[in-house]
């Protein structure tokens, strides 16, 4: 129940952007200008934020580069779909795909098939997948079910992400209404810990 938005459509949404112990909360309007279509609505200014978020909203008022294939109007944080369920968050479920005892799916996730370091983390991961009454997927789960080394420098204690989608009444396919990353990762005899979540809400979608 994927969809592949076309290239001329465009969203407006608000989202909250939780980062370990800050919070953020953006409109977006893609009918604007690539770099204006961005609100901040709180904090009340960019001034007052962290500085991990303050790098994050400078980015998102920065127009794309024009020789990206990227489409200005459209959200990258869904892959190709904006905040639809596409056929590209789909490629995440690379296959082994049965069914968990407790319901729902477990699967062999690949976070980025273009990737061989993707592949090399993959073999380390599990996937679940958690489906609505109607059918369409609810929650992809994509964790590590314990501490591993990707390459000899490094060692992830933790990692977790998650996606939740939901169906919008006129809207063709799921959108995402959140998605979180967690990750605990020492390095370079530096541990690091990061946790991130964006919430969706008031989704609108024009195609047209």
């Amino acid at each position: 129940m994927g969809y592949a938005a076309p290239e001329d459509a465009f969203w407006r949404f608000t989202m909250r952007v939780s980062m370990n112990d800050a919070v953020m909360d953006v409109r977006f309007d893609g009918a604007q200008a690539d770099g204006e279509d961005w609100t901040l609505l709180s904090p009340a200014s960019p001034d007052v934020l962290p500085e991990e978020l303050s790098g994050m909203w400078a980015e998102m008022n920065t127009p794309d580069n024009p020789d990206d294939a990227g489409n200005g109007r459209r959200l990258s944080v869904g892959s190709g779909g904006g905040l639809f369920f596409s056929p590209e968050t789909a490629l995440m479920i690379a296959g082994d795909v049965q069914l968990a005892s407790g319901g729902g799916y477990t699967f062999r996730p690949d976070l980025d098939p273009d990737s061989d370091e993707a592949d090399a983390m993959a073999e380390h991961l599990n996937g679940e997948i958690a489906l609505a009454n109607s059918g369409h997927v609810e929650r992809i789960r994509i964790f590590a079910p314990a501490s591993f080394k990707p390459n000899p420098a490094a060692r992830i204690h933790e990692f977790e992400m998650v996606m939740d989608f939901q169906s919008v009444e006129g809207l063709p396919a799921p959108v995402m209404t959140s998605m979180s990353t967690v990750v605990d990762v020492s390095a370079l005899f530096q541990r690091q810990q990061q946790n991130v979540r964006f919430d969706f809400s008031d989704v609108e979608y024009v195609e047209p």
